[in-house]
């Protein structure tokens, strides 16, 4: 498994450098469960890791993200590559908002959604609508699901990991596991010793995702769970955070925030 007949998905490789395919289905339990794991390894190793987000184009995940969305306008996966033409950045921003806005209050998304998303991620919001009704996007959608089957995906999430030699084998990951499986396998690629980046405040990471559950504070920070709740329950009490009790646990938002969290 290498990225050959897969530039267009592929940065130059450059020296004590990782990229990782990232394969998600927005709607599995498990790919949620991983998305902590994603934003961590951002945050410690930024400089030294790229995260190529691809939504997984099998059948499976395309029929969930039809029928998740009210009509073909808001098809998820259509919205998603619409997206990710304005940058993969602002992509990832855009899946993130729209799951806020669906995951917790096991909403159907709307068209109202995918605009207040697109906005929130500094999208042109004219130039979104238009690509994701256009068939250039259909046909990005194509690619992937051909740069899916290449990989040879059989489980959801999936990540497979590329030093910076681009004739190297791939290491592939399918399912979830603890952090430090991750971390090794970064390290045992790029070889050398890694100065990690410190995590940002619990507030700062907040407001940063505009809407966490406490897994992924859990996740994230490795707090212990009375110490975690201390520290959220503080934040409360200076009104800087508000929490919100979902069928699926607890969330949390900067006081005042922007999600339907609270309304």
């Amino acid at each position: 498994m290498n990225r050959t007949g897969t530039q267009s998905l592929v940065l130059e490789p450059t020296s004590h450098h990782i990229e990782i395919f990232y394969f998600f289905d927005p709607f599995s339990e498990d790919c949620r469960a991983l998305e902590p794991i994603i934003n961590k390894l951002q945050l410690e190793y930024r400089g030294h890791v790229t995260i190529k987000k691809i939504l997984a184009p099998s059948l499976q995940v395309l029929t969930k993200c039809q029928a998740q969305s009210t009509s073909d306008i808001d098809n998820i996966a259509l919205a998603y590559k619409a997206a990710e033409v304005q940058g993969r950045n602002k992509a990832r921003a855009f899946i993130r908002y729209v799951l806020n806005r669906i995951v917790p209050t096991k909403n159907i998304c709307t068209i109202q959604h995918m605009e207040e998303s697109a906005r929130l991620a500094g999208l042109d919001v004219h130039a979104f609508m238009a690509d994701a009704h256009s068939e250039e996007v259909r046909s990005l959608l194509k690619r992937d699901l051909m740069v899916y089957r290449e990989m040879d995906i059989e489980a959801l999430p999936a990540m497979i990991f590329f030093s910076g030699d681009i004739e190297a084998e791939g290491v592939k990951v399918e399912g979830v596991y603890p952090y430090h499986i991750y971390t090794y396998i970064i390290n045992e690629l790029i070889d050398m010793e890694i100065e990690k980046h410190p995590l940002p405040s619990i507030q700062d990471y907040i407001e940063s995702y505009e809407v966490v559950s406490f897994h992924e504070l859990k996740t994230v920070f490795e707090w212990r769970t009375g110490l975690l709740l201390n520290e959220l329950k503080k934040l409360r009490l200076q009104r800087l955070v508000e929490e919100f009790e979902t069928e699926d646990g607890m969330y949390y938002q900067i006081r005042g925030g922007t999600s339907v969290l609270g309304r």
